[in-house]
């Protein structure tokens, strides 16, 4: 049996924790002991951990750490973890705490994360430019990368090229039958079954999109009326987001749900997904929506991080077409079985 150790920072809202969550419940545990170990304690989700997991804490780095070039942290960094194991994973690939903790686990093989797409994220926004700077450097330690998607590892390797290390892409698995059992439960929305109702859920930021949408809704009030638009999520541009609605005359066609512990229960009474990021990791909520039997529009850049779904060139195109329809469940289970195959393969030391 493989011990295996992995470094996340919680198990709190967020993509990176729950795919790990959907990882840790789906693998087979006569293969694999599992330790993760965490730096924060407070972790929402925790109750959603197979149990089979043993869970440790680790003492967090100073906030400061933070702007600290990676190779000098590691001069002075002393590991928490007496235990020898396996394969030493870092899952977040964003925390200084959880490379460190990975890079100085005595292990067989280290294998870092790589959930976002380096080249978009650089671009778009100044605080991860100016983190990247500091961290960069602690990919070199590591014998194996797995990137979430085509698009993300394309990313990754213009960045961090070395013929000696093992580049990988395993998307996420995505959790159908939890998301099925949790869809069933009720909300306290009232949805008007007789409009094409379609939702969008993420984190309501520049990455996301939303405002790119809601420029779309705003064009789309002018083709047809019979549709009503839900926003789940919460974020720093939602309260720019409800004064564009407001301003615009769009709260018929708009209703912000703030965030929700379980969105599907929400998402099983649409009609349709959309989210008009504009990029992504890998991008797990549209997996999501089509479990639940839901159309999805997204736009044709996203292709590259999700194979399953096709995108459009014409977003107000395909919302102007949308009509109501009778929804199937789909389990992806081919899409999953595969994935299990590749983690297979990656825990594998040569």
């Amino acid at each position: 049996m493989k011990k295996i150790a992995i470094f996340q920072t919680d198990l709190n809202f967020g993509g990176i924790q729950k795919s790990l969550i959907n990882l840790l419940n789906n693998i087979d545990y006569k293969k694999y002991e599992i330790d993760l170990y965490l730096t924060c304690q407070d972790n929402i989700f925790m109750s959603d951990l197979n149990k089979k997991v043993n869970v440790f804490y680790i003492k967090p780095l100073p906030y400061l750490t933070r702007v600290v070039y990676f190779n000098i942290l590691k001069l002075f960094y002393k590991s928490q973890v007496k235990k020898e194991y396996d394969i030493a994973i870092d899952f977040n690939s964003y925390s200084m705490d959880t490379a460190l903790a990975a890079v100085k686990t005595k292990a067989r093989k280290k294998i870092i994360w790589v959930h976002n797409d380096i080249d978009l994220k650089l671009n778009e926004e100044p605080k991860y430019r100016t983190l990247y700077k500091y961290f960069k450097s602690k990919y070199k330690y590591f014998d194996s990368y797995v990137a979430v998607s085509n698009g993300a590892l394309e990313s990754f390797e213009r960045h961090h090229c070395d013929a000696d290390k093992e580049y990988n892409v395993i998307p996420n698995i995505i959790d159908t039958k939890e998301i099925i059992e949790k869809s069933k439960e009720g909300n306290s929305l009232n949805v008007n079954d007789k409009k094409y109702n379609f939702c969008a859920v993420g984190r309501i930021e520049h990455q996301k999109g939303f405002d790119i949408l809601l420029e779309n809704i705003k064009e789309l009030v002018k083709l047809k009326t019979d549709f009503h638009l839900y926003i789940i999520g919460d974020g720093e541009e939602k309260e720019d987001l409800i004064r564009y609605v407001r301003l615009n005359d769009l709260e018929d066609y708009v209703t912000f749900t703030g965030y929700v512990t379980n969105p599907y229960s929400i998402m099983k009474d649409m009609d349709g997904f959309i989210l008009t990021s504009r990029y992504e990791g890998q991008g797990m909520v549209f997996l999501e929506a089509k479990c639940l039997g839901l159309d999805i529009i997204m736009p044709k850049h996203i292709e590259k991080y999700i194979d399953e779904v096709k995108g459009t060139d014409n977003i107000l195109n395909s919302l102007n077409k949308v009509k109501k329809h009778k929804k199937k469940v789909d389990y992806l289970e081919n899409y999953n079985t595969k994935i299990i195959k590749s983690i297979d393969k990656l825990f594998k030391i040569r």
